[in-house]
């Protein structure tokens, strides 16, 4: 049924009136809902990014902590461990038996390798001989130093190698290396073996501790001496200072040799003719914490034009071995498709 009514100065349908309101409203509601879904998708979107950039940030924050912890971790645990063997050093000289026995383990090991060499002698000695040797000797008369600790550990067990000099009445007696080897107890960490080697003074350098700055400035010699041989094509120096298992990665694709196939190879290509010039543009050393193993990368001015090198160097009681070396040949970028050009013509 339709009812008449007058609204506006016009006569409509009130059922018209009364359907048209409803859309109405369901369109603004439905308008509105859509603005509604829309702004709220955009608000989820960017509270989605955000939590996305905050999750991020939050992870690389975390794994940046948790690196620098367990980097700490690490450290921490290195310096406890060389903390007691210097103890133990810094007793044994004052001789201080009461305070050197808190660092041993009851059960503890002393063995030592005496060497003239030729022949090697095994011998141990107790704990009680050890001490009572300690405490007999002329006070002040004895000085042990350690140099180029090398340490290794895990949660329960570390083992510390070093070399040393002896010194009795100020003069040197001996020299040789010790080993520690340490276990981590309720009570902290305690020394479980200790094994030196002791060689007659006429086999000792007399070489004293050396710091960080002096071990890189050893380095740097040494590179540059290497380099320096090469010049002035001494082969066999220039050889030598390659350790026995290093490895020359040379500029060419089958450059990849041993040590025996590098040498081998520069006396079949050169003979006799001069070996290579490298003058060092700029160079950048890094150490492990024992300073016993760098890495090093250089800019070199040579015969093929500008040259990066990278390499690694080891430290023993022989001094510095070149473990690994690579050259590469610099190609600027403005030439690169040529270059790619000429070297895929002989593919």
């Amino acid at each position: 049924m339709y009812v008449l009514t007058r609204e506006n100065n016009c006569f409509i349908d009130s059922k018209f009136v009364i359907i048209k309101e409803k859309n109405k409203q369901q369109s603004w509601y439905t308008q509105h809902s859509r603005e509604r879904i829309v702004q709220n998708s955009a608000t989820h979107t960017h509270v989605d990014k955000l939590s996305r950039s905050y999750l991020k940030a939050f992870g690389t924050i975390f794994f940046f902590l948790f690196l620098t912890q367990f980097s700490f971790s690490q450290n921490e645990t290195r310096n406890e461990v060389k903390k007691v063997v210097d103890n133990f050093i810094k007793h044994l000289n004052n001789q201080d038996v009461k305070n050197l026995t808190t660092l041993l383990d009851p059960s503890v090991g002393l063995m030592t390798i005496f060497y003239d060499g030729a022949k090697s002698i095994l011998t141990a000695e107790s704990l009680e001989m050890f001490l009572q040797n300690i405490e007999d000797a002329k006070t002040g008369s004895f000085q042990e130093e350690l140099l180029n600790y090398r340490i290794n550990y895990s949660n329960v067990m570390a083992t510390v190698w070093c070399e040393y000099n002896f010194f009795y009445d100020n003069a040197i007696h001996h020299c040789g290396e010790n080993a520690f080897q340490l276990y981590k107890s309720p009570k902290g960490w305690k020394i479980i073996q200790i094994t030196d080697t002791r060689y007659q003074r006429r086999m000792c350098n007399n070489s004293k501790p050396t710091t960080k700055y002096e071990r890189k400035a050893s380095l740097i010699k040494f590179i540059d001496k290497w380099h320096k041989n090469a010049s002035e094509s001494n082969g066999d120096q220039y050889f030598d200072a390659i350790a026995d298992d290093g490895v020359y990665i040379g500029t060419a694709p089958g450059e990849f040799w041993t040590k025996e196939e590098f040498k081998n190879w520069v006396l079949t290509y050169l003979g006799d003719a001069k070996m290579w010039h490298f003058e060092t543009i700029d160079r950048h050393i890094y150490f492990n914490n024992d300073e016993d193993l760098a890495w090093f990368n250089e800019k070199l001015e040579t015969s093929m034009g500008i040259c990066h090198a990278t390499g690694v160097a080891n430290f023993s009681s022989s001094g510095w071995k070149i473990q690994y070396y690579q050259l590469s040949v610099t190609v600027p970028n403005e030439l690169m498709t040529d270059f790619m050009q000429l070297k895929n013509k002989h593919k």
